[in-house]
């Protein structure tokens, strides 16, 4: 989840809660009427406490489970204690549940929240009334249950957009910056190993000049299905760039990466890429040295790619 979005959600709500109900707390207060004026107040508070909070932490997996229990929990009580006419706030009320959790745990809470709300209506409303209420709320319910479910969806589609190469399958360059970040900082809290290999097919430009960048694409996309099923689980796959790619092996020594880059190497040359053509590839392998920065061991282990080439090709060298 992007949480810089979740927490601007939880702010809106949180402010347009103070905002909206503030004047209602006064009005309560001017008309002797204290018990929905402290239920008010304490709505008031709580939201303004929670929009306090997510202003300062940036932190918005508790504040929408809690904002969620206010809003919901002071729907039931102000529809105890002032009766129907305070239905119209269920709608809005029901709608924000959707913006701050799953959208089946949202169902769930809200069909409860209006089974709540029926018993406080059977004796002030008809039957009818009752029961068209009830259709509308669940109405409603369905509507944002639905529309929940495809932003989730398209945002979960774009979260991925952001991170994969389109070619290939394999993640980005922007997603090796942010796993390179990450590994850094494991590093520094537990010492934890991290390797770079840098692979590049050798001459690949004639590869595209000879049988079409058709086939070099095709040439990549079946490059990258090698690679992923060769690595383990835990370690990760990068297009660098062209047809340059970074693998990401996670605790592991550089004697069992040599092992791996070579494995690699050979499942390479003996796999059947283009009809008569053998295709090889060079690797560079760079174990991060604490304190360099993500560009320098990047730098460091293109300059081992860079040895592989320069002496022959088809061959593995190790950064100093």
């Amino acid at each position: 989840m992007n949480k810089a979005n979740d927490a601007l959600v939880i702010l809106t709500l949180t402010f347009a809660g103070v905002l909206s109900i503030t004047p209602f707390a006064v009005m309560r207060f001017v008309q002797g009427d204290w018990l929905v004026c402290l239920v008010d107040t304490i709505m008031v508070l709580s939201m303004f406490s929670l929009w306090l909070y997510v202003k300062l932490t940036r932190k918005v997996d508790f504040a929408s489970k809690a904002l969620v229990f206010i809003a919901l929990s002071g729907l039931v009580i102000v529809i105890y204690l002032k009766g129907p006419s305070l239905l119209f706030w269920a709608y809005p009320t029901l709608i924000g549940t959707f913006f701050l959790l799953a959208p089946n745990l949202a169902m769930l809470l809200t069909l409860i929240t209006i089974s709540a709300i029926i018993p406080s209506l059977t004796n002030q409303m008809t039957m009818t009334d009752i029961t068209l209420t009830v259709i509308t709320l669940v109405i409603n319910n369905i509507f944002a249950y639905v529309f929940a479910r495809q932003k989730n969806k398209q945002r979960d589609l774009l979260s991925q957009l952001v991170i994969l190469d389109p070619l290939t399958g394999a993640k980005n360059r922007r997603a090796l910056d942010e796993k390179l970040i990450e590994l850094i900082d494991a590093h520094k809290r537990s010492n934890q190993i991290a390797i770079l290999i840098f692979l590049d097919i050798d001459h690949f430009k004639s590869i595209n000049d000879i049988y079409g960048h058709s086939m070099g694409d095709q040439v990549l996309i079946k490059l990258t299905k090698l690679i992923e099923e060769r690595i383990r689980i835990t370690d990760y796959l990068y297009r660098f760039g062209g047809e340059e790619f970074v693998i990401l092996l996670n605790n592991t020594d550089l004697n069992t990466s040599r092992v791996i880059a070579e494995e690699l190497r050979h499942i390479i040359e003996s796999t059947e890429f283009i009809k008569e053509r053998t295709i090889t590839a060079s690797l560079g392998i760079a174990a991060y040295t604490a304190p360099e920065t993500a560009n320098s061991w990047l730098d460091r282990g293109d300059k081992a790619l860079y040895e592989a080439k320069e002496s022959g090709r088809n061959r593995t060298c190790t950064a100093k």
